[in-house]
């Protein structure tokens, strides 16, 4: 799914620039490439839901929570150790050691490794 999501904005990308012969800003953030991004990967899973059930968004859920408490408090942590950040957060910052934009990531990695474990289990 996640190769998938990367071959179409390839894709999409180069279809871009035949049509109106500029680049595409590749490294800069927008929001519509970050909705582009999730978009195929949150569709998989609204079909992983409907054959599975109500679990794939209970675990979707539990694990946005928890990733996102972990990244803050592994961020937070290095920095009191360490004296410098980890990693920053420009847009959408939740206290400087995450960000609003990173939880759906964590509940799909959630929801790939779950899935994982139900194969090989």
């Amino acid at each position: 799914m996640v190769i998938g999501g990367v071959f179409l904005e390839s894709l999409i990308m180069k279809l871009h620039f035949y049509i109106t012969k500029k680049h595409y800003k590749e490294h800069h953030y927008a929001f519509g490439k970050y909705v582009f991004f999730l978009s195929f990967p949150l569709l998989a899973l609204l079909v992983i839901f409907y054959l599975t059930g109500q679990t794939t968004i209970n675990v979707f859920l539990i694990f946005s929570f928890f990733g996102t408490i972990l990244e803050w408090c592994i961020g937070y942590a290095y920095y009191q150790v360490v004296g410098q950040r980890l990693w920053t957060y420009h847009r959408y910052s939740i206290g400087s050691f995450t960000s609003f934009l990173s939880i759906p990531v964590w509940g799909l990695g959630g929801v790939m490794f779950w899935l994982l474990a139900k194969v090989f289990v």
